[in-house]
């Protein structure tokens, strides 16, 4: 992910291409497949309309495929442009990338590096405090990408001791917040030198005995995980 003027600018891979798309791009390209028409996108997207063309050029360059199909109209006018299938492809991309980011403020967040990657099983491990956290290899990555790692709240597990199970990674930490959120006890829990949150229910807190400054041990699956470039 880079930062421009336009905002935040995510590199998406498209067949064996990578290309830049910020909301602006993203927005025209909405427009575009909802009018049908170049003019009304960039009027409804509140683009320059030689910035529209110059945004499908630039992604159309960096792809090497069309983009926008355009189709003239005679003298009393009729003309249309539409996405190709080309193009769907990378509004649906970057739908996907957007609906994991709009989870932005309800989810653990940790920026990091891969550090070794299983193809054969599609894994990929990262370092947490030192311990190895594992997730799924959804896409393509390689070792010693910057990623950032998205982990719910509601994905994880609270344990008083570490247990046997399916779940892979299992940290130990101390809980140093806890509060009322949308009928669920958000806990605060301090990892070495970062701090993850994890929503259980009041039941849950009370037969745990959960307070604050308690040691506890949470957990998570690594098909919980979502990982995106950056």
């Amino acid at each position: 992910m880079d930062r421009t003027k336009d905002g935040p600018q995510y590199r998406l891979k498209f067949d064996d291409k990578i290309i830049l798309l910020n909301n602006k791009k993203f927005k025209l390209l909405k427009y575009i497949d909802e009018c049908g028409s170049i003019t009304k996108a960039a009027k409804k997207g509140n683009i320059p309309y030689r910035s529209a063309l110059k945004y499908i050029e630039e992604l159309e360059k960096e792809s090497n495929r069309s983009i926008v199909s355009t189709q003239r109209g005679g003298k009393g006018g009729g003309g249309e442009s539409k996405l190709t299938i080309n193009g769907k492809s990378i509004l649906k991309e970057y739908r996907k990338v957007e609906s994991i980011l709009n989870m932005h403020e309800d989810v653990n967040e940790i920026e990091t590096n891969i550090l070794d990657i299983d193809e054969k099983n599609r894994i990929a491990n990262i370092k947490l405090n030192n311990e190895n956290v594992v997730l799924p290899l959804r896409g393509d990555f390689t070792v010693g990408d910057r990623v950032l790692v998205l982990i719910s709240p509601e994905d994880i597990f609270v344990m008083l001791e570490p247990q046997t199970s399916s779940v892979r990674n299992i940290f130990n930490g101390k809980i140093i917040g806890m509060e009322l959120k949308d009928h669920l006890v958000r806990l605060n829990v301090k990892i070495g030198d970062i701090t993850l949150f994890a929503d259980i229910t009041e039941y849950s807190r009370e037969q745990l005995e959960l307070t604050l400054g308690k040691d506890i041990y949470i957990g998570f699956k690594a098909a919980a995980i979502a990982m995106v470039k950056i």
